[in-house]
């Protein structure tokens, strides 16, 4: 049964694996070195103000919790490393990021379902795996049923993450229509950069928790 479980557990972290590598990290692989005249943290101000978001605060804090909300009422935020970078890959992190803040104004709902999905993803691994541990620890649990158990937990987590991506997805579309529409960027090909790398990094989030940080 143990053997069954780590099959079918392997399945949705397979499907995210390659998810990410195909339509995330290819295309970011593909634009590492292409540098643009203003920091990421500038063009998601300009993004902002074009669609008169003025109020928005950016922050960027220099330490904090993995999963904890990344925007919310009139603010979000931004990692000092990528608010400050020049690359298109920060430059499409930025953009992700006012997107996903404009889609909360259109579809709170799915923003909603997207942070929950995060801390499951970031939560349910580890509580599962301290569990094991101690399990392992006074004999109550075999060994490779220790195993299939946090291999499940993390497949849960996968497939909660590929369920909610649409939101990812629809943001990224937003913030490619802001680029594309409001002209914030002043060359077509930073601006095509931008874009590509905006998209990929929609696909970034889909791997739960410890194996998204295993896999930068």
């Amino acid at each position: 049964m143990h053997r069954l479980l780590l099959f079918l557990s392997l399945l949705p972290l397979l499907v995210a694996v390659i998810l990410r590598k195909f339509n995330g990290d290819r295309v970011l692989h593909t634009i590492k070195d292409k540098r643009l005249t203003i920091s990421a943290g500038d063009l998601a101000r300009k993004m902002l103000d074009s669609v008169s978001q003025q109020a928005v605060e950016i922050k960027s804090p220099a330490r904090r919790w993995v999963a904890s909300p990344d925007l919310g009422q009139q603010w979000l935020i931004i990692s000092p490393d990528t608010a400050t970078g020049v690359s298109a890959r920060s430059h499409g992190e930025s953009a992700m990021k006012v997107g996903l803040y404009l889609l909360s104004l259109r579809d709170p709902k799915a923003i909603a379902r997207r942070a929950w999905a995060i801390r499951f993803g970031h939560v349910f691994p580890v509580f599962t795996t301290v569990v094991m541990v101690f399990a392992l620890v006074v004999g109550r649990v075999p060994a490779l049923w220790a195993l299939a158990i946090v291999m499940t937990s993390l497949a849960l987590a996968a497939c909660a993450q590929i369920f909610t991506l649409t939101a990812e997805r629809q943001a990224a579309e937003l913030a490619c229509v802001v680029i594309e529409k409001k002209r914030t960027l002043p060359r077509l090909s930073d601006e095509e950069a931008v874009v590509a790398a905006t998209k990929a990094w929609a696909w970034r989030s889909i791997l739960p928790g410890i194996l998204s940080r295993l896999a930068p």
